[in-house]
């Protein structure tokens, strides 16, 4: 296990200096700069602003600073977790400076901000409303594939599934306007945009959570057709065994897998593709800064929210990757 979790953390550097490089000199080719579109600006004052940035310096230069600025250079568990005095408690500490010496530099649009502080500050916001709509989807999701899959080609396989496929082609950009003005202007039972009280989360977790919930039950279904098609499941119903018995204890765990590696990449799209759900109810998650940054050619904001996501992307994908191993003892830590 240890050998195969090194391999896995070997693999990922090569992947995010590559994923560093591209978006870094992508970024610096599109045209125009974080301060181009500033009004009333005299020139020497942009001329100022450029270099105290270092934008003027070549960009080779620049790619090497950002390099040796985005390196680790520590690792202090001590700051791994933080009191929270808005949530009472001790939470994970996002702030990348503090715990690993990651610094991605300041903001060019936020005056007096860094990237570092912007992403530890509205990453647990998208965090939040990710896993949310994770377990709606799981709740829904699942029980749905398995019912479907118990009545193979009758209503109860027909109807979920023909919901389902209709959640899979209603994008979240039109499932949350319909959502928000069924429930929140016509029934008026929760509010539509803002981050103020727990009622807030109902919505857009439910808009992203209907959207993963389809591909959860159809991948249910499928995986729990494949297992209950083997001879071992005929022989234990040739034996009396319960049909419960048979789904719940010697289907259901292999049934399973294709959900369970569909579920790294789906969390991490809950979280970093969130950027929609986020701009339509108006969350302060890292999706807007993320969207935003790119609007406001804010350099650095757009290389610190890629590779932050890209790490988190990878991190989902071994956690996927172990789970699925333990699951199936079959697969070898290769």
């Amino acid at each position: 296990m240890f050998k195969f979790i090194l391999i896995r953390f070997l693999q990922v550097i090569p992947v995010l200096l590559a994923i560093a490089t591209m978006t870094f000199f992508m970024v610096h080719a599109a045209p125009g700069g974080p301060f181009s579109q500033e009004r009333n600006v005299r020139p020497e004052i942009l001329e100022k602003m450029n270099e105290h940035y270092g934008l003027n310096d070549p960009v080779y230069v620049q790619y090497w600073n950002y390099l040796v600025k985005i390196c680790p250079k520590k690792f202090n568990p001590f700051k791994l977790f933080v009191y929270d005095k808005s949530e009472g408690r001790r939470v994970f500490n996002f702030d990348l400076k503090e715990v690993f010496g990651i610094d991605f530099g300041p903001s060019y649009k936020y005056e007096g901000r860094t990237v570092n502080e912007l992403i530890a500050e509205s990453f647990p916001v998208s965090m939040k409303l990710g896993i949310v709509a994770l377990t709606i989807a799981l709740f829904l999701g699942v029980p749905a594939g398995i019912i479907a899959s118990i009545g193979k080609n009758t209503a109860l396989d027909y109807v979920p599934m023909s919901v389902a496929m209709v959640g899979i082609c209603l994008p979240t950009f039109v499932m949350g306007p319909i959502l928000a003005l069924t429930f929140g202007l016509w029934l008026g039972w929760v509010n539509v945009s803002g981050w103020f009280t727990w009622s807030d989360i109902i919505l857009p977790s439910l808009t992203l959570g209907l959207y993963y919930a389809a591909y959860v039950a159809r991948l249910t279904r499928g995986g729990m057709l494949e297992i209950l098609s083997q001879d071992f499941i005929r022989t234990a119903r040739a034996k009396g065994v319960p049909e419960s018995k048979i789904i719940f204890k010697h289907s259901l765990k292999g049934g399973l897998l294709p959900v369970v590696s569909f579920m790294g990449p789906a969390l991490a799209g809950m979280i970093s593709g969130s950027f929609v759900i986020e701009t339509i109810f108006q969350i302060p998650g890292l999706g807007r800064h993320f969207i935003n940054s790119a609007f406001n050619r804010d350099y650095t904001m757009v290389l610190g929210t890629v590779l932050f996501y890209a790490t988190f992307i990878i991190i989902m994908n071994l956690l996927v990757d172990v789970v699925q191993v333990i699951m199936n003892p079959k697969l070898k830590y290769e």
